[in-house]
């Protein structure tokens, strides 16, 4: 009976052990697959977009005379504008992030009655011209372009101001929720007065807040070239003239002017000229900012570090983002910067850099090199594509956390939870082993009274 008893205790405290062995191995894997799903969670770098019921990400709007991107950051539209219709291919795409270009423009038509027909058959009825450019915008903003919706009348006829402004709600409720989005250009022959202007951005203002109305207008700097403009600020659409020596002028002006250009895409197949594949700041975490090239495509970019366009602290780490297409540097290029860190791998054609902890002002000179290779696009438009493997050098045991964080976070200012973190779990792991450990206790104490 004795040896019964002893042989039925051992094994029950075996299965005992067991369970608690079982328990154990899930505490840990719980806590283990918890991590990666809140390091996922993390902001990327350059900042923190904004929480729900505020603008989608990624959404491009105006502070005080700057285009500012969805983190506060100065932004430089370099565009094509793609002709109603028109959907671009994969390849198209692939050209296009190659040359640099960072935003495209979709147009959308609008009749005199006040409908977006379908680009191609020319069908009014329930507005299918809205849901063209729904699909054409999804293929854009997936490869990290931003784009503007350009509402151009059929046959340049004026729209009625009551007609446009019912035809602008409609527009903007099928859009108030679409990432990556500019807002909504209008032809000048639609806001040459300013009731004119003020009905139409009312109109959109009323059901879509986070969305813009740039107008088209003369250019003060010159009175024959066109900007799209929400003052004080806009980017340039067209310029006198044609071929190579008007895209010239026409991105040497936007460079002296610190703004972007958005300029009519070519036939779908047909890469951009390779003129437009020029340097420019994507995005700059700070301001102002001032920046060109010169004869011998040497880039430079100065700003200042401490305050972002809006007026607002620049937080530690935020990104500033410089393309360099293969275009303008086939054989490679070499970087002379001050007030700042380099994050991105060598030979990338996008440069990221953070400012350095006190530096409030940052230069950049960019040259060409001889004899290398022209730099590696990165796999898709945008600033974002910093926080891309591909592109992001890996972060050294010397760099600071901050230049750690920012290399390897999805977003923006994530100090805190990177030491928090581990804090957590430590925490996590204390409350799921006391049951376990507690049982083991019983156990023991258990078996040393059955002794």
């Amino acid at each position: 009976m004795g040896a019964s008893s002893a042989h039925n205790g051992q094994g029950g405290r075996r299965v005992t052990r067991r369970a608690t062995g079982l328990v154990l191995a899930a505490s840990l894997g719980l806590a283990w697959s918890a991590a990666p799903a809140a390091l996922a969670a993390t902001p990327a770098a350059g900042g923190t977009p904004a929480t729900a019921g505020q603008a989608p990400a990624g959404t491009v709007t105006r502070a005080g005379s700057s285009v500012v991107d969805g983190y506060g950051r100065m932004f430089v539209p370099h565009g094509l504008a793609l002709a109603a219709g028109v959907t671009p291919t994969a390849a198209d795409l692939d050209g296009w992030v190659k040359a640099g270009i960072d935003a495209a423009g979709v147009t959308v038509p609008l009749s005199a009655a006040g409908r977006f027909p379908d680009p191609v058959t020319g069908v009014t009825a329930n507005d299918p011209g809205l849901a063209a450019a729904a699909s054409v915008t999804r293929a854009l903003t997936n490869r990290g372009f931003v784009v503007v919706l350009r509402v151009v009348p059929v046959g340049g006829a004026t729209v009625p101001t009551s007609t446009l402004q019912n035809a602008l709600r409609r527009l903007a409720t099928a859009f108030r929720d679409t990432s990556g989005l500019i807002g909504y250009e209008l032809p000048h022959a639609q806001t040459r007065d300013a009731a004119a202007v003020l009905a139409a951005s009312s109109a959109i203002a009323a059901v879509d807040p986070f969305h813009q109305l740039w107008r088209e207008q003369a250019a003060a700097f010159e009175p024959e070239a066109i900007v799209a403009v929400n003052d004080p600020t806009g980017y340039l659409i067209s310029w006198p003239g044609s071929g190579d020596a008007a895209l010239v002028a026409l991105t040497a002006a936007a460079d002296g002017n610190a703004i972007g250009w958005l300029y009519p895409a070519p036939a779908t197949g047909q890469p951009p000229r390779s003129v437009l594949a020029r340097p420019y700041p994507l995005a700059v975490a700070g301001s102002p900012a001032s920046f060109g090239t010169d004869a011998a495509g040497t880039f430079s970019l100065r700003f200042t570090a401490g305050t972002l366009p809006a007026g607002q602290p620049t937080p530690t780490g935020w990104v500033t983002a410089v393309n360099l297409p293969a275009a303008a540097y086939p054989t490679g290029y070499t970087v002379k910067l001050t007030g700042a860190r380099l994050l991105s791998r060598p030979g990338s054609a996008l440069l990221c850099l953070a400012a350095e902890p006190g530096a409030t002002q940052v230069s950049l000179t960019v040259t060409r090199a001889t004899g290398g290779s022209a730099p590696a696009p990165p796999p898709y438009a945008g600033a974002q594509a910093c926080t891309d493997p591909a592109v992001a050098a890996a972060a050294s045991a010397s760099a600071s956390p901050t230049a750690r964080a920012v290399a390897v976070a999805k977003s923006g200012d994530s100090g805190p939870l990177l030491w928090a973190l581990p804090l957590l779990g430590a925490a996590l792991m204390a409350l799921l082993l006391v049951v376990p450990f507690r049982a083991l206790r019983r156990l023991r104490v258990g078996a040393d009274r059955a002794g």
